[in-house]
């Protein structure tokens, strides 16, 4: 705006200037032309009073020649238009001047004047023309270029004023410029604008309104683009939004971590994850069809949700989910696992009772015999409820329904009593048992630590050699207390140490089938010491031994 006001203003000026000096240049030019016209006038009304004031008697002409360059040219011209006398020609040698407009208007007027062309001074040329009182005529003239020579001398004045004038032209175009800007320039849409033209407040206004209306639309575009990025950034779920052409828009940090790249914006999906299952729901549903998929990345599994954007018909991009199931796979497969297992180890007790029961009804069985039969019949049913009675515990662990009341007590008193209590089955396998622990004191479920360590205890005699040894570990140190029970027997492979806390899982499956194990145990311990705020840990070489570490939180620490 500024420059193009300053070349309006400067063109102005110059076209101005330019005309100023046209005119002048005219108007000196006509000045001079006319003063020289005047001149040529003045010369022939002096020349014809010498002529009719002439004393002699008398008056011969003859051929005269003035060749000065600058002498005006004097003719005397006979009535017929004979050439009597000429100071710049020989008269003889002029031809018959009767056609002479200048000549024709001097004999019927007196006087005469005419521009024309002439052959003698190869010049245009100025004729002024006077009847003499002796009926002759009387002619001077002078050529154009006489006339326009003196006002090519004034020429250079002209233009040195004109170049004066652009000068400050371009000066007065630059102020003029800048006064007009300055108060435009000066606009502050948080200030009051004091000094703004009339004709531009109700502009700065409305500016002033869309600009207020503008920052508060920026603010809740920028507080919702903030929340949306918070909650995508810290989703669990992968996010991702891509264009019409699979170039991804929008990642956040799970997406990323799941596909195992970063800085992938500005990227195609279809280069990042090359999934065939993936890149076939990417394409549909950028062809209009949503779709889900599971797939595997990382050694986990994730759902993945396809849905489209639209713009009224065009689809313009799409929303793609990422979602975590391989825990809820997990877990599924545990509950097949444990739905089998269930089922299973019911079914054993259930089908040796039944077996029983029905020969000792259909009188298969001798008289001295059922009191065997009757005991084995019981054993099955306490294994039965054992089991049971476990797995009731483990589904109150789960559902978070157990109220347990802490109390304080003797916790190497009651690992004595435990090992009492198991002393016999110790015995019956030469498995000797000791017990390393000064005074530990402990608030927590006395019932359920009970349970820890017989389940402990019972499964290092289960699982150890003839003439092994179990040695139980009692400790407690920064509010924790620490139950290590080792033994030195078969020990547990690499590959099933992971699983050992499974439910019904067990690792010397034949094993478990003679000592009558349900695989329960070790999965009741861990949700005990979890309960507790504590842990499990297990460490164990096969063929070497185990040793079983649970932490479980003083609660009156």
């Amino acid at each position: 705006m500024k420059k193009r006001i300053y070349l309006n203003f400067l063109i102005l000026i110059l076209l101005s200037a330019l005309l100023l000096s046209a005119s002048v240049g005219s108007v000196v030019y006509n000045a001079i032309r006319g003063r020289e016209i005047s001149g040529v006038k003045d010369r022939a009304v002096l020349a014809a009073d010498l002529l009719n004031n002439s004393t002699a008697d008398a008056f011969e002409f003859a051929d005269y020649r003035n060749l000065m360059p600058d002498a005006a040219r004097i003719t005397v011209i006979a009535p017929d238009g004979t050439v009597l006398l000429d100071n710049k020609a020989v008269a003889s040698s002029l031809e018959n001047h009767n056609d002479r407009d200048e000549f024709r208007m001097a004999l019927q007027n007196g006087h005469g004047e005419a521009v024309r062309y002439s052959s003698t001074l190869g010049e245009e040329t100025y004729y002024y023309a006077i009847r003499l009182d002796s009926g002759n005529v009387i002619r001077v003239s002078k050529t154009m270029s006489r006339i326009s020579g003196a006002f090519i001398a004034v020429i250079p004045a002209i233009a040195g004023v004109t170049l004066l004038v652009l000068f400050l032209a371009n000066i007065i175009a630059r102020r003029l410029t800048r006064n007009i800007i300055a108060p435009i320039s000066g606009i502050d849409f948080d200030g009051d604008n004091q000094n703004v033209y009339d004709e531009l407040l109700p502009y700065v206004k409305k500016i002033d309104r869309q600009k207020s209306e503008l920052s508060q639309q920026m603010a809740l575009l920028k507080n919702r683009a903030d929340t949306i990025e918070a909650i995508t950034g810290n989703m669990k779920e992968g996010f991702v939004l891509i264009d019409k052409n699979g170039v991804m828009l929008t990642v956040n940090k799970s997406a990323a971590d799941i596909l195992g790249e970063d800085n992938m914006a500005g990227k195609n999906i279809l280069h990042i994850c090359r999934d065939i299952g993936f890149m076939e729901g990417v394409k549909n549903c950028l062809s209009g069809t949503n779709s889900e998929i599971d797939f595997e990345r990382g050694g986990k599994v994730f759902n993945v949700l396809f849905s489209h954007v639209r713009d009224e018909d065009i689809i313009t991009g799409a929303v793609i989910f990422l979602l975590d199931i391989s825990d809820k796979r997990e877990s599924e497969k545990q509950r097949r696992e444990f739905s089998a297992n269930v089922s299973h180890e019911l079914k054993t007790p259930l089908t040796t009772i039944s077996a029983l029961a029905e020969m000792m009804e259909n009188d298969m069985v001798e008289g001295g015999d059922i009191k065997t039969f009757a005991g084995k019949i019981s054993v099955q049913s306490k294994r039965l409820i054992n089991i049971i009675e476990d797995i009731i515990k483990l589904s109150e662990f789960d559902e978070g329904k157990i109220i347990a009341r802490h109390t304080e007590f003797d916790l190497p008193e009651l690992t004595r009593s435990v090992v009492d209590a198991l002393r016999e089955k110790a015995d019956g396998k030469n498995v000797s048992i000791g017990i390393d622990s000064g005074p530990v004191s402990i608030t927590a479920n006395r019932q359920m630590i009970d349970e820890l360590l017989y389940n402990l205890v019972d499964n290092a005699i289960k699982y150890n050699k003839d003439g092994g040894r179990v040695t139980v570990t009692l400790s407690c140190a920064d509010g924790m207390c620490k139950i290590a029970v080792a033994d030195t027997g078969i020990g547990i492979s690499g590959e099933d140490q992971s699983r050992v806390f499974e439910r019904f899982y067990r690792a010397d499956k034949s094993r478990s089938k003679k000592t009558g194990g349900t695989g329960l145990g070790l999965s009741i311990v861990k949700h005990i010491a979890e309960y507790h705020g504590g842990s499990v840990k297990l460490v164990s070489t096969q063929g070497d031994g185990t040793v079983v570490e649970c932490c479980i939180a003083d609660r009156k620490s």
